[in-house]
């Protein structure tokens, strides 16, 4: 206890606006806003349940894995959709379209993307439902850290076309949400940890 203290007595010290709230774990933080903002979230421990519950989504939505498409071929060959090379175009007439991601962020519950995931599409050119494959050691504190993490992962060629998922609410009642959402998606989660 310093001099000043003893006469004035200890001030408890203000928290600043400017510092970042204290954390939990990273990934109940994604969860919370992930699904906060209407994302669907599946917890895998599992090979056998990613699968599993990959086809209760088809099932849920009254999808034939033929009305799903990937640009990953080991993708589409893990859960049996169709691989489609095409870089460009649309691609919005199917009916979902399952990738993998750069990472999850925390603090916002968004979805990094790159080229490596979407190619040269914009968000608006696919398919209306978005189901996203990832693993726990994917998720990043925040959209600072995903891109350091980034550049750390590609050190040679830094990915384009980097953008984030933005997840259709359900429902939005001001002007500034409905031209937020122009872009926005359905998007599942399919989370391993195993």
């Amino acid at each position: 206890m310093g001099i000043w203290n003893k006469f004035f007595g200890a001030k408890k010290p203000e928290k600043s606006p400017y510092f970042p709230d204290s954390e939990g774990p990273l990934d109940l933080g994604f969860v919370k806003k992930f699904t906060s903002f209407g994302g669907f979230f599946l917890y895998n421990d599992s090979s056998e349940l990613v699968l599993k519950n990959f086809k209760e989504i088809c099932t849920e939505n009254n999808w034939n894995q033929s009305e799903i498409i990937s640009l990953n071929q080991n993708l589409a060959q893990r859960f049996q959709v169709s691989f489609v090379e095409q870089a460009s175009g649309k691609l919005d007439n199917f009916k979902a379209i399952l990738i993998h991601c750069e990472f999850l962020i925390s603090n916002t519950g968004k979805i990094l993307l790159s080229n490596n995931q979407i190619n040269h599409f914009k968000i608006k050119a696919l398919p209306k439902t978005i189901i996203v494959s990832a693993k726990i050691s994917q998720i990043a504190r925040d959209v600072s850290q995903g891109m350091a993490q980034l550049k750390n992962k590609y050190i040679n060629t830094i990915p384009t076309n980097i953008t984030t998922l933005n997840i259709k609410r359900k429902s939005s009642n001001d002007k500034q949400n409905q031209e937020e959402q122009t872009d926005s998606k359905n998007i599942y989660l399919l989370l391993e940890d195993y």
